[in-house]
């Protein structure tokens, strides 16, 4: 895999987005050792000090219709591999938790071109973060573990992963997030634009959308889903 290091961007996401027509390969990934203007979902700031592994893998002519639930696919990669470390689960649509606090998020981008298109599979975890913010409600390995991982070793893993996750069905996709659905039969605080619900989430439908005791709702409905 052609990997491009730096030590310091603002964002692996947007340095892909510009420079993916120069690379000659049908994928790459840009790695950070920090960034310093990264985004999550609706452009939300996401804090990646040094240590944390932040990092985008960029596929070429990838099937356009396959990339709603690339998302999911992609979740299941990264949760597969730290589960290696702790009993992380995927609370829907895209982040990755350690009982209630984040460790990682992912945000998948993509640029029409014909029927197929380029996607940029960002994936920020917190790894050998010494450190956060407490707003934050995040944790990192290191501050579970008590010691500090490999890196690299991670960033090929879930590589392969992902590859390993775009060999199956949509359906097998969405049973599998159910059986590691964090907010699964649990309380949790959705909010939309304009407007917050308290409700009981159930599931995820095989249409990606999460069910809940107050309706259904779609990934682009929902800006932050917060459990009680």
């Amino acid at each position: 895999m052609l990997t491009f290091k730096f030590p310091s961007v603002t964002s692996t996401q947007d340095l892909a987005e510009a420079i993916y027509q120069m690379i000659n390969a049908d994928e790459f990934v840009i790695v950070a050792e920090e960034q310093t203007k990264a985004r999550g979902r609706y452009r939300r700031e996401w804090y990646s000090p040094k240590g944390g592994l932040w990092f985008t893998y960029v596929i070429k002519n990838y099937n356009a219709e396959r990339i709603p639930f690339l998302t999911f696919r992609s979740s299941l990669a990264v949760r597969k591999v730290l589960s290696t470390f702790l009993d992380v689960k995927i609370r829907w649509p895209n982040d990755i938790v350690y009982g209630k606090r984040k460790i990682a998020g992912i945000l998948i981008e993509g640029i029409n071109e014909g029927i197929n298109s380029t996607v940029f599979i960002g994936i920020g975890i917190d790894t050998n973060v010494k450190s956060l913010p407490e707003e934050l409600y995040a944790t990192s390995l290191y501050l579970e573990l008590k010691r500090e991982v490999d890196n690299d070793k991670i960033l090929s893993e879930i590589i392969n992963e992902i590859k390993n996750y775009e060999e199956i069905s949509d359906k097998e996709v969405i049973d599998e997030i159910n059986k590691h659905l964090s907010i699964k039969d649990k309380k949790v605080k959705l909010v939309s634009k304009g407007e917050e619900k308290n409700c009981l989430a159930l599931f995820v439908d095989y249409y990606g959308r999460l069910v809940t005791e107050c309706g259904i709702f779609e990934v682009e409905d929902i800006l932050r889903v917060i459990e009680e």
